[in-house]
């Protein structure tokens, strides 16, 4: 009798061991996913910025490149009518264009 019962408290000493095992890997296996969930969204959150400030820069590029055309559109005009000669022009336009 002695021993059947040993044997049992062997056997449930065993039983909780690996259970604790296997609780032991389920808690870091679920860790790891939560630190792979983190990085995640951490790589997500770079790339939103990166695409927000890339957002700012385009309008400024554009409002630049229109006030460009603007600005060349005005000096061919002022050279169409006369007002200022080729070689005005010529510089006005080099001027304009180093600047950017």
């Amino acid at each position: 009798m002695r021993g059947r019962i040993a044997s049992a408290a062997i056997g449930a000493s065993v039983a909780k061991s690996r259970a604790s095992a296997a609780a032991g890997q389920q808690a870091q296996a679920a860790q790891a996913q939560q630190q792979q969930a983190q990085q995640q969204i951490q790589a997500q959150q770079k790339q939103i910025e990166t695409l927000q400030q890339q957002q700012q820069q385009q309008p400024q590029q554009q409002s630049q490149q229109e006030d460009l055309t603007q600005k060349l559109q005005k000096y061919a005009d002022l050279k169409q009518k006369g007002l200022i000669t080729e070689e005005e022009y010529q510089k006005l336009k080099m001027e304009l264009l180093s600047k950017t």
